[in-house]
Parts: structure tokens; C-alpha cells; sequence
């Protein structure tokens, strides 16, 4: 008995013990729940409990020093969730929130409480009204905790919001790593949302022109807006979204057009890299901020002084969670009402600042970091930088014929054939074409599902001859493949077209003369009819495709009911691009950063800008960055309205020239699709290209396959551009000799120095 009492005795004793545990668990988890605390691995120490942590002293303004390397101090103010970087050789300070010291007075208590946030979002309540969140003007508990190389913080917004998150900042090296993770967010009120989330949007901030230097902008190939007083002349800065719109929720307007025949608005450049920057050439202070996590739905904001009545300068990324887009009424009503995505964005939020000094504190050094960054990473690989010029063709077309459509034949294979051989006798060797409406219907048969040749242009047999004859000759031929587009006239694309968030099927208008709608292929299609053609491709051995659609178009898109972010479309796409990538040689058009490693050479990259009011200089920074690593090639040079100007750009980027040409006069076009082209015919740019390839030949032979080290614009308008192996070219665009370093160059010329 007394054995048996003593076991319950021992049970209960266990019981308690658990129930004890349990309470204690549960305690916690109920205060850390509440806050939805989800800490990322490693170690940390709350400050509530441990305020002054051994060797965080305080600095001025209330600021606790948390995180230290060779090079930089981390100082971090939790008030504002706000953190100040000190050079420990120089001294200079980049701050990410405005101080009381230049606080100007001019700006009012929303802007002010912008201003002295280290996040600030936007935030959805209903479904149109949105508003600006951010730590000063708004209820906010802030819980930090230290780690070994920075903070974490929980920043809970109380009140009408009942939202939150969690933000980790590590000093890495010379990196200051800034990562919100997924489960870290949390939308606890219904009806309201966390739309788009702004993180440290002054940092490096200047006033007005106290300070010299510049922002980068990733727009085309890259811009600079100065640090100077702007005087007020900019109502708005830069705002692009990373790979472009997002077709799959914006709705796009019907394109201005003179005589409902040509387009009289070209369309913006894309933001290729996920990237951006600010430098302080007075104290030799820069950073180049990249978005490594979250970059298929993320906004770079470059905002000069007295954009939005504010008089400083500013550049961040804006991270969007949630949209509202257009919902019909009905189906196929015409009324629509605003609403909200169903659900957010699931990815971490990640951007790394690369914290530059000295010399590395220019555009140049910008250039040289993500060049280093993409290499470390695996998202770029160097690839054969043989010179080549580029002469696409176009095959066959189509023009409205009785009940149905004719073929118009503009260059067949033995056209082609004829061009390569009138070429090799103008001294042109080693050309890449990409071959346009070879496939069988011509040019907008899409999508493109076997190799079949079009009749119009010999056999599919002969095409193959051809391939594999001109690559012994140096020559190489690319087919062209636009992976993505649906033309529903010649194909069925019932099942299988990209649906928007709002279900309804997206179109996408042209101003054609047969074909005026095509759709998008959902991705899973795209991905199996990109591996279906390269099989039968290299069965025949061709193994070369130029890709076009999936290369620069991301979307969102709704599939029986359930809803795919861009994420899902960039992970297919990738998928896809895997699988070929053994099998065939890529060249892709304006792709993406995230193709980029899959690309052989690249096709149609911007040579400038957008030429937006408030750029200051063009530069070719994605030039920089890739020359030397991945061949790039222009856009076609029988387009450009100012050839010698375009001609300059191409000798400053590194970028080789391409042609588009045919073996029949352009004017059987006028009733195609392509009857915006003009000009085409190969006779008439023989010479031409014979002289493009002369010169940029030689200048591609000096310079090897060196990278661009630095890229400087002098005093008198000269542009220097040096490589790694020491050839210096010197380009001047204006229409006076200039002179610098010993070298004169002529008016709209080059010279080549060392």
C-alpha cells in the first residue's frame, strides 16, 4: 500500500511538474505570441532584459553601438528603428533616417514621420483607401534583440492596423545585410493589409545640394541623378518595378497611334537588376544597394530633391505585398470594382548594401561590385566572347488573303545562303543571325511546337543544311523563338492562355494589319513547349535558339480559382531554362537578372535610358558590369534616327551591332503585321555592315575579353572608358575637338590609347 502511495505521490509530483512547464510555455508563447516573434537562428539577447550588453557603448543621439568590422561601425537607435554607419578610417556617417540637425522645418508631420522611419508601409483598409505606417506616427511596439553581427527587431503597429514584422540587420564585412523574413509578417485585422513595405527609404539621404555626388538608377542601362538643388523642377523621381509591369494585374491602356498604323510612344526600359545606388563624392562614401530576396515583386524608388515637396534626395526599394487591381462586375460585364489580392507575398525580403570607399565610391566601383557579386553567385557565367556582328533575317510573313491569309516570303535559305556569301566577300566573317519567321506559318504562328520549316523559305531539311553548312563557315544561326505569345487565329489556346488575378484572360492589343490580339501561354505550357522544340531541335542537331517573351515578361495569374504569384512564374520559367540549357545554345532577348546565367549572349540591350526629365547623365551600367563576361548585342541599327551617336554608345558599351534585313524589298510588308518596318532590304546596308564590323572588330581585338574597370565623364564632356588589360578609349559625342590626357580626339569620334 505504502509502495503504491508513493507511486501516486511520484505521478502527481510529474504531473504538476508538467503542468508547471506547460504554464510557463504557454506564458510565453501568449507574450511572445502576441507580438508573432519569430526569431531567425542564431543568438540573441533582448534588450529588456540585458539593455547594456558588454561592449555596446552609447553614441551620440541616443544611438547604442551594436555590431562593429574592419572597416564600419553599425550604431542603431530603436525609438525610430533607425541605424547610422560610420567609416572607421575616413569618419563619414551614412544615416538611414533624418536627423534633427537637417531637419529643414519645411516638411509636415506625415512627411516628417516618413522621414524619421526606418520602415514606413503602405497600408490597405477596405480596398481604395490606402496609408502611410510608419514607427512615429503610429502606435508601435519595438522589441530588439542583439546578435553577433547587428539586431533583429519586432516592430508591431498597434491600433487601427494590428499588423507587424520582424527586420534582422547584420553588419557583414562591408555589407549591411537588411532581411524581413516571410513568417516575421503578420495582418491580424480583417480588412486590413499590409500593401507595400518601404525599408530605410532616406538612406544616404542628402539636402537639396549640400552635398556633391549622385543616385544611381537601373533604368536601360543605367542613369544618374545628381545630388544638386533641382530648384523644385521635379514633381516626381524614379519609380520602376523590378522585370516590369505585372500583366497579369494591371490593366494597360490602348497605345497612341497616328493614323490607327504607327505607334507614336515608345515604351519605357524595363528594370533589368534588381539594383540601385547612392555615392557622396565629397567624403568618398557610396553604397550599391541589391535586392536579393523579394525582387520579382519589389518597386526601386530614386527621388530627387522636390519630388513630392520633399528637399532631399533618396533612394530605397519598396517591397509590394498586395495590390488592388480591377474586378468585373460579372462575367463579361464591363463594370468593375476595386479589390484586393487574396493573399500577399511570400518571400523573404532581403537587401544587401555593398559599402563602398575611396576610389570604389563611383559608379564605377558600383559596376565592379555586382560584376563580382553575379560571379560569386552563380548568376552570371562567363561565356565565348568572340567578336560577331549580328544580321537577323526575317523569313516569311502574312497578309490577309480572300477567306484566310497568303505567306509573304521575304528571305528564304538560299537568300540567306546569298547574303552570308555577298558578306564573306565584303571581309564580314563570323556572323550571328537570328532567323525570324522561320517556322512554318511565318513570323506570328505561335506558339512555335516543332521544328517545321515554313515552305516559304525552302524545307525544313534545307534550314537544317544551312545551320550546320554556315557554322563550319564561322557563321551561326539562331532560330528565334517567342516562347511565351499565343496567337489565338492560328492556334487553339483554350486552355492553356494566362489568366489575370481578376480571371479574366489577358490580351494584348497590337496594331497589326492581320493579327491585332495575342495572349500568354501560361508558364507550365511555355516551359513544355520550350523543351519540346529543343528536343526535336537537337535530334536534328540545331542547338541554336534565340528566346524572346519569357526572357522579360513576369506575370501573376489566376488558374481555376487559386491565384499564382510572380514568384510561381519566375520558378517555372527558371525550370524550363534548366532542363534546355544542356541541350541548346541560349541567346535571350532583354532578359531578366534572373535568366541571365542561362544566357550565351544577350540580344537587344538598351544602349541608354528612357530619357526621363529628371536624368542627369546616361551611363552604360549594365555594360560595365557584363562586358568582359557575357557578349551583348544592340538593338537594330537601321532604327536609329542619330546612327553616328548610336554608333559612339556602341563603341563606349562594349555592345556589338546588330542589323535586321531581308533578301526582298521591305515594301511587301505594308500589309503584314510588320508593316511598321522599313528599310530592310539587304543591298542597302551591305556596305554598312561592313564597316560597322571593320571597326568595332578591331576595337573588340584590343580590348580582348577584359572587363571595363572604370568609366569616367571629364570636365570638357570626353568619355573615358578603361579596361582591365589597360586599353583606354576616349569618345567624344560633341561636335568640337577635345583633349585630355595627352590625347585629342575629334569631333563625334573615338581614339584608342593606353
Amino acid at each position: 500500500m505504502a509502495t503504491k502511495k508513493r507511486k501516486k505521490i511520484i505521478w502527481l509530483s510529474v504531473i504538476l511538474a508538467v503542468v508547471l512547464v506547460a504554464a510557463i510555455i504557454a506564458t510565453v508563447f501568449i507574450v511572445l505570441g502576441s507580438r508573432q516573434t519569430r526569431l531567425p537562428s542564431g543568438n540573441y539577447v533582448h534588450t529588456a532584459s540585458k539593455p547594456a550588453v558588454k561592449g555596446r557603448v552609447e553614441a551620440r543621439d541616443g544611438y547604442v553601438k551594436v555590431a562593429e568590422s574592419d572597416s564600419y561601425v553599425l550604431y542603431y537607435y530603436e525609438p525610430q528603428f533607425s541605424i547610422k554607419l560610420e567609416n572607421k578610417t575616413t569618419g563619414a556617417i551614412i544615416e538611414s533616417t533624418l536627423s534633427e540637425e537637417k531637419d529643414d522645418g519645411r516638411s509636415n508631420d506625415v512627411w516628417l514621420g516618413y522621414m524619421k522611419s526606418g520602415i514606413v508601409i503602405n497600408a490597405i483598409r477596405g480596398t481604395t483607401n490606402t496609408y502611410q505606417v510608419d514607427v512615429n506616427t503610429v502606435e508601435t511596439e519595438i522589441a530588439t534583440w542583439y546578435t553577433d553581427k547587428g539586431i533583429y527587431a519586432q516592430i508591431d503597429f498597434k491600433g487601427n492596423y494590428q499588423f507587424g514584422l520582424g527586420v534582422e540587420v547584420s553588419l557583414e564585412d562591408d555589407d549591411l545585410v537588411v532581411r524581413i523574413p516571410d513568417e516575421s509578417i503578420y495582418e491580424k485585422k480583417e480588412q486590413t493589409y499590409i500593401s507595400s513595405i518601404s525599408v530605410f527609404p532616406f538612406m544616404g539621404y542628402t539636402h537639396l545640394g549640400d552635398e556633391a555626388g549622385y543616385m544611381l538608377v537601373p533604368d536601360g542601362n543605367g542613369a544618374l541623378i545628381y545630388l544638386d538643388d533641382k530648384e523644385g523642377r521635379y514633381a516626381n523621381g524614379f519609380t520602376g518595378l523590378v522585370y516590369g509591369v505585372d500583366d497579369g494585374i494591371t490593366t494597360t491602356g490602348s497605345v497612341p497611334t497616328l493614323w490607327e498604323k504607327f505607334e507614336t510612344v515608345v515604351d519605357a526600359n524595363s528594370v533589368l537588376a534588381p539594383i540601385f545606388g547612392m555615392a557622396h563624392t565629397d567624403d568618398d562614401q557610396a553604397y550599391l544597394a541589391i535586392v536579393e530576396s523579394g525582387d520579382e515583386r519589389v518597386y526601386i524608388e530614386v527621388q530627387p530633391n522636390g519630388a513630392n515637396n520633399i528637399n532631399y534626395n533618396r533612394c530605397f526599394a519598396r517591397f509590394l505585398l498586395r495590390d488592388v487591381f480591377k474586378q468585373p462586375l460579372s462575367k463579361g460585364s464591363s463594370g468593375v470594382v476595386d479589390a484586393v489580392e487574396a493573399d500577399r507575398l511570400h518571400s523573404d525580403l532581403q537587401v544587401r548594401y555593398c559599402l563602398l570607399s575611396g576610389d570604389d565610391a563611383s559608379y564605377s566601383g558600383m559596376a565592379r561590385t555586382y560584376r563580382q557579386y553575379l560571379l560569386d553567385n552563380g548568376l552570371v557565367s562567363r561565356q565565348n566572347l568572340t567578336y560577331n556582328t549580328r544580321v537577323d533575317v526575317l523569313g516569311t510573313e502574312r497578309e490577309e488573303f480572300l477567306m484566310g491569309t497568303t505567306a509573304v516570303e521575304m528571305t528564304s535559305v538560299d537568300q540567306l545562303e546569298d547574303i552570308y556569301a555577298a558578306l564573306r566577300r565584303e571581309g564580314v566573317a563570323n556572323v550571328l543571325t537570328v532567323y525570324r519567321g522561320w517556322q512554318k506559318g511565318g513570323l506570328y504562328n505561335l506558339p512555335i511546337t516543332k521544328y517545321k520549316a515554313d515552305s516559304g523559305i525552302g524545307d525544313t531539311r534545307a534550314l537544317t543544311k544551312l545551320i550546320l553548312n554556315e557554322a563550319e563557315q564561322g557563321n551561326t544561326i539562331y532560330l528565334y523563338n517567342d516562347a511565351l505569345t499565343v496567337n489565338a487565329t492560328t492556334n487553339s489556346s483554350t486552355y492553356n492562355v494566362m489568366k489575370m488575378v481578376s480571371k479574366r484572360t489577358y490580351e494584348k492589343k497590337v496594331n497589326g494589319q492581320v493579327y491585332k490580339t495575342f495572349y500568354y501561354l501560361m508558364p507550365d505550357k511555355a516551359g513544355i513547349n520550350m523543351s519540346e522544340l529543343a528536343k526535336q531541335m537537337a535530334d536534328k542537331g540545331v542547338k541554336n535558339m534565340a528566346l524572346a517573351g519569357v526572357t522579360s515578361e513576369l506575370f501573376s495569374f489566376s488558374y481555376k480559382g487559386n491565384y499564382y504569384a510572380r514568384t510561381h512564374t519566375m520558378d517555372v520559367l527558371r525550370d524550363a531554362m534548366v532542363e534546355i540549357d544542356d541541350d541548346m545554345n541560349l541567346i535571350l532577348e532583354t532578359p531578366n537578372m534572373y535568366m541571365w546565367k542561362y544566357a550565351d549572349a544577350m540580344i537587344d540591350m538598351p544602349l541608354g535610358s528612357s530619357d526621363y526629365l529628371y536624368i542627369d547623365q546616361e551611363i552604360p551600367f549594365l555594360s560595365m558590369v557584363l562586358k568582359g563576361v557575357v557578349p551583348m548585342y544592340s538593338d537594330y541599327v537601321n532604327f536609329e534616327a542619330n546612327k553616328t551617336e548610336n554608333f559612339l554608345e556602341m563603341v563606349e558599351s562594349g555592345i556589338y551591332p546588330s542589323f535586321y534585313v531581308t533578301a526582298e524589298d521591305s515594301s511587301k510588308l505594308i500589309y503584314t503585321n510588320s508593316s511598321n518596318l522599313y528599310s530592310l532590304e539587304f543591298d542597302s546596308y551591305r556596305a554598312t555592315i561592313a564597316q560597322y564590323d571593320r571597326e568595332l572588330k578591331a576595337l573588340s581585338e584590343k580590348v580582348g575579353t577584359s572587363c571595363i574597370t572604370d568609366h569616367e565623364i571629364l570636365s570638357n564632356g570626353l568619355v573615358k572608358v578603361t579596361y582591365e588589360n589597360g586599353v583606354v578609349i576616349y569618345v567624344n559625342y560633341t561636335e568640337m575637338a577635345l583633349t585630355a590626357d595627352g590625347v585629342t580626339v575629334d569631333a563625334l569620334s573615338y581614339k584608342v590609347g593606353e
